[in-house]
């Protein structure tokens, strides 16, 4: 059996691991949303990054944007929920640390994940700041990929290595 296709004797939380899976599906449907901005056109909506119109809340001032209201929310919300389900990863790396003598590979994985995050960030930001650059869009959507896969390897792990592939 390969080292990371293994069964350890320690066994994950079922909490851990139904974690990894609220990621997945979060990260899945943050890659949808980012597909969905680049569909209707909204991916200079808000022309600067982190801000939008140098605000948290662009759209609550009724200032007349170049975007329409909804293509701005779009993509407001699509940086907002990238910060909760950067934040959730964060967490399932903090977690993965419990199990890092006992099941090595989460742990490892999970520390790989934040460095494809931190580069998420910047691709994010540089997304924005090259004026939707085809190449930075398509690295950007690469590792959005390379995230979730990352992702779904560490579910996988932690639900062979927990109580509920026995239920």
């Amino acid at each position: 059996m390969s080292k990371i296709i293994k069964l350890y004797m320690v066994k994950t939380s079922d909490f851990f691991t139904k974690w990894t899976y609220m990621v997945v599906i979060s990260t899945f449907l943050l890659i949808l949303l980012g597909g969905y901005v680049k569909a209707i056109g909204a991916g200079l909506s808000c022309p600067d990054w982190p801000l939008c119109y140098g605000k948290i809340f662009p759209f609550f001032d009724g200032v007349d944007y170049p975007y329409s209201p909804w293509m701005i929310f779009v993509e407001w919300f699509h940086r907002l929920w990238a910060m909760v389900v950067g934040f959730m990863y964060l967490y399932t790396v903090v977690q993965s640390y419990n199990y890092r003598t006992d099941i090595p590979i989460l742990f490892k994985l999970g520390s790989i994940g934040i460095f494809l995050f931190l580069i998420q960030v910047i691709l994010g930001g540089l997304t924005v700041t090259s004026g939707l650059q085809e190449y930075v869009v398509v690295f950007h959507l690469g590792n959005g990929v390379l995230i979730i896969m990352l992702e779904m390897t560490i579910a996988f792990i932690a639900t062979i290595n927990s109580n509920l592939i026995l239920q």
